[in-house]
């Protein structure tokens, strides 16, 4: 059983607010109801949220250690409330132009090597098939929290770099039309606004 998270729990200090919220001029839908749709069309409505602002949204075990740590608690708590999950679909929730074509093209190159896959110079989205291996890797990444974490919390062995260089996994070139800048600040999220509007076609 596939499943998809969204990550949503960042502070958003570029931003200055929670980039999460912000509305989508064409669909007046939040950046986050926008992904959950996206995701939802692949998953089958299987989306969790990662990120403890949000309703339902899963708390990070570990705190202020970034996107890899969200995985983590996502992982943790699927295994618990929907065991049969076999494999994840991990988005960012600040990448609004990433759509069904773009996962379901990561999912079958991932299926079909049986590997963790991203997209080349891009780390999310994250097709996870729920090995052993991935669990026992964050497992002992995130056994002992380091007494400085808060004040490091980017230490490279929270990395999904590291994570994807520590078990097999491919990079692969996305599609020709896949587009996958993220938005941080505030001026990133007005020139996004700016585009004309339009709706990628759903496959």
């Amino acid at each position: 059983m596939l499943a998809g998270v969204v990550l949503a729990g960042g502070k958003s200090s570029r931003m200055g607010t929670n980039k999460s919220l912000l509305t989508l001029p064409d669909s007046q839908l939040s950046l986050l109801e926008h992904c959950q749709k996206e995701l939802a069309m692949v998953c089958d409505n299987n989306v969790f949220i990662s990120g403890s602002e949000h309703e339902q949204g899963i708390a990070d075990v570990i705190p202020n250690c970034g996107p890899l740590s969200g995985i983590h608690a996502a992982i943790a708590h699927i295994k618990i409330q929907q065991p049969d999950t076999n494999e994840l679909l991990v988005v960012a929730v600040d990448m609004p132009d990433l759509c069904q074509e773009d996962f379901n093209y990561l999912l079958k190159i991932g299926r079909e090597n049986h590997c963790l896959c991203t997209f080349e110079n891009c780390f999310l989205p994250l097709y996870i098939p729920l090995s052993v291996d991935i669990a026992q890797y964050l497992d002992t990444i995130f056994k002992s929290q380091p007494n400085d974490v808060l004040l490091q919390p980017k230490q490279r062995q929270y990395s999904i770099k590291r994570l994807l260089n520590s078990l097999h996994s491919l990079q692969i070139q996305p599609l020709k039309n896949t587009q996958l800048d993220n938005i941080n600040t505030l001026s990133q999220w007005q020139q996004h606004c700016a585009k004309q509007p339009f709706t990628k076609a759903s496959k």
